[in-house]
């Protein structure tokens, strides 16, 4: 009995094995064979005439790839003998860049039976490409109207100069749909690497046509600013100080407009079922524009009130290093937001040309392996301290693959497209676009006594240093136990600092508001507790210091002053003992918008002033020190020199923030008029937004980025904006000139 019992259940064991081996076989037949693919090789980038391809088909195949783009066999094998065509290309610029969002067709001619049905001509009338319609359009694929994306608001094109009609008119109206079905049957898009393909198209000669907008192809959009000083178009061809497109009805006076007509003979995709060959029509386009990759630097500045400036003299008084910290007259009134001013920014622009290469930047000099780039060479707009710097990117040349891949290529090719810059900007407003034609005090005539006399940042954007390591005039360092090695050192390692922007891109400005108030004895020490400042500076300290004595703090409510609130600049920190009330900025950083203060200097040197010449807001000004109140000879970069004026970079950070074209409108459309907010991480993550904005949280010099600005007090993760001082907007600015839409 038991033999019996056994044996059956060892057939049914064996049996189940077979069929589980079986199954595992065609699971893995699947995976190994199912998608496979056969790749066709092609040379892209003939636009001389047509190439057609004839392939061997293997068996067994799923997927047929030409170029980045793919064709299921499943759509390929409806017909053996098949009375169409596939046709594919890829449109090129450059010498073989890939342009995305060109638009390609089969033009089909308005068909006999269609001729008198006023309805239909009415929408296309087009016997051949050159016929116009009613509004003086020829033929094209261009959008009619512009339309938002609903994931980042951002309209496109930002101006619509074609006829198609969008979607929402096509599917609501009967004769738009008919037209469209019947007319618009063979059309496409290129994507991203610049490929297109239309399938089953009629065999025989067809008529492609190409349409392209040249400031609506995504990473290589150009904008008219650029297409004026890249491209030799007239001015007379655009608006808006040049920010804008000169309307016209006629395509072929539109300088972004470009068309194009090829004659081509589709060769059947099937023709030969015994060997299985099949045939593909390539036809490429080449945009015959020079494009050129730009990126687009943006911000606003504003300094102190007319007549206000931290820092006077008490002629005789002991407490000299005291009164070099306070603000001049009137406190409550120059210490707000309400008393300042705009005026416009004065920029120079430093970079590293594409002879010095990446690995050689390490050990560069910039004083002579950099440039400064020609004011001609770049467009600036400049409007109420606002700003904006469209700038021509000059390295890492890149081209399209057959893959439809982006490949980098040597910078003396004379193809492809240039997608970076390494550079730097200073920032300062001059005496000429707004004067400092004031003195701490009078004589008894009310004449101007000139001890100490206003001077006002310039600003170096990117920059940082860790304490006592600003740049600084050699010297300093021999003189206080340091040497002259180390001075060369971390002037070398300020100049060095670069940033690296890429193409199409939207960049603004962050400063981090350093603060210092007064020490408590007003010696220099050049120690551990000094590091370029007195000893017992206050570094980045808001709560329990004296505001009026706390450099380049800016009261944001009406605390001392009423009319402060107007300007909606968010405050990082509330007052304690005689600032209670007060809410101030200050020890953090600001994106959009950087505050160039006014600071008094002690023209001459009097021993009360216990070694002082100006506060601690600039690199060792003591005693007979005035390095950086007047004009000296330290480099700068590409044979520039004279850093009088610069501020310190040990206390004042700046950087380049990305600003995603997606958040302009976000921010806008979320704030409306305010020029001045904070967001917390929440709210940051619930307006989605994506840029790379400084906070707190971010590295900040000596004590700061703290919650209430009080160096012991937890990370501050908020992040603050400011859009600009009293009529400043920089982002409304971008969107008036239509960069941003």
């Amino acid at each position: 009995m038991e033999f019996f019992v056994k044996k059956p259940v060892r057939k049914k064991i064996d049996f189940f094995c077979i069929c589980l081996v079986f199954l595992i076989l065609v699971f893995m037949r699947k995976i190994f064979i199912m998608n496979k693919a056969q790749r066709i090789y092609i040379d892209t980038g003939n636009t001389t005439g047509s190439n057609y391809l004839q392939v061997r088909l293997e068996q067994d195949v799923d997927t047929l790839e030409v170029m980045s783009l793919k064709l299921d066999t499943k759509d390929a094998y409806q017909n053996f003998n098949a009375d169409y065509g596939v046709l594919v290309g890829r449109v090129t610029a450059n010498g073989g860049v890939g342009i995305p969002n060109a638009k390609v067709s089969v033009f089909i001619p308005l068909q006999e039976e269609d001729k008198y049905n006023s309805d239909i001509v009415s929408v296309y009338p087009y016997k051949n490409p050159r016929i116009k319609n009613n509004n003086g359009k020829r033929y094209n694929l261009l959008p009619r109207v512009s339309k938002a994306d609903p994931d980042t608001g951002i309209v496109s094109p930002k101006q619509p100069f074609g006829s198609f009609p969008i979607k929402e008119e096509i599917v609501t109206n009967e004769t738009q749909l008919k037209v469209y079905k019947k007319y618009y049957k063979y059309t496409t898009v290129s994507n991203q690497a610049g490929d297109y393909m239309i399938f089953g198209v009629p065999t025989g000669t067809q008529t492609i046509h190409m349409s392209c907008d040249i400031t609506d192809i995504g990473k290589f959009s150009m904008n008219p600013a650029s297409m004026v000083t890249n491209l030799g178009y007239s001015p007379n061809l655009f608006t808006d100080n040049g920010s804008k497109i000169k309307p016209s009805n006629d395509l072929d006076d539109l300088p972004n407009i470009e068309t194009q007509e090829i004659t081509v003979d589709i060769i059947p995709f099937w023709g030969d079922t015994e060997n299985f060959e099949i045939g593909i029509t390539q036809q490429d386009f080449r945009i015959r524009a020079q494009l050129v990759n730009t990126f687009v630097i943006f911000g606003s500045v504003y300094t102190d009130g007319d007549g206000s400036m931290t820092g006077q003299d008490y002629q005789g008084d002991s407490i000299q290093h005291v009164e070099l910290y306070r603000v001049t007259k009137n406190e409550g009134v120059n210490i707000g937001i309400a008393s300042k001013r705009i005026g416009k920014v004065t920029e120079s622009i430093y970079y590293y040309p594409n002879t010095i290469s990446d690995d050689q930047i390490a050990n560069a000099d910039p004083t002579t392996d950099m440039l400064k780039l020609d004011k001609s060479s770049y467009s600036t707009y400049k409007r109420d301290g606002d700003f904006i710097f469209i700038i021509n990117c000059n390295r890492r040349r890149v081209t399209t693959n057959e893959f439809g891949d982006e490949v980098v290529i040597p910078d003396d090719s004379t193809e492809g497209a240039f997608t970076e810059f390494k550079g730097f900007v200073t920032l300062q407003i001059t005496i000429d676009d707004v004067p400092m034609d004031f003195y701490d005090w009078l004589d008894s005539d009310n004449n101007p006594r000139g001890k100490v006399t206003p001077i006002r940042y310039t600003l170096k954007f990117p920059q940082n240093a860790s304490k006592g390591n600003s740049f600084r005039e050699v010297g300093t360092g021999e003189r206080f136990g340091g040497s002259d090695e180390m001075d060369i050192f971390w002037n070398d390692q300020w100049r060095k600092q670069h940033f690296t922007f890429s193409a199409n891109t939207l960049y603004s400005i962050a400063r981090f508001h350093g603060l210092v108030h007064y020490g408590t004895t007003g010696q220099f020490d050049p120690g551990d507790d000094g590091y370029g400042f007195l000893d017992g500076d206050h570094i980045n300290e808001i709560q329990s210091r004296n505001a009026y004595n706390n450099t380049s703090i800016i009261v944001t409510n009406d605390f001392g002053y009423s009319g402060n609130s107007l300007y909606n600049m968010p405050s990082n920190a509330v007052g304690s003992g005689d600032n209670t009330g007060g809410e101030f900025f200050g020890a953090n950083w600001m994106n959009f918008s950087a505050h160039l203060p006014q600071h008094g200097y002690l023209n001459d040197y009097r021993s009360n002033a216990e070694n002082l010449r100006s506060n601690s807001n600039f690199s060792y000004n003591f005693r007979y020190r005035d390095y950086y109140f007047k004009d000296n000879l330290q480099e700068i970069a590409a044979g520039d020199f004279n850093t009088k004026w610069f501020a310190r970079s040990d206390l004042h950070w700046t950087d380049f923030i990305h600003v995603p074209a997606s958040d302009v409108k976000k921010i806008v459309e979320d704030t409306g008029t305010l020029r001045g907010f904070k967001l917390t991480t929440a709210e940051i993550a619930a307006l989605e937004l994506e840029g790379e904005y400084k906070s707190g949280a971010d590295p900040c010099p000596i004590n700061g980025g703290k919650v209430n600005a009080n160096p012991a007090g937890s990370t501050d993760y908020n992040t603050y904006f400011f859009r600009g001082f009293g009529d400043a907007d920089c982002l409304g600015y971008l969107i008036d000139l239509g960069i941003v839409t």
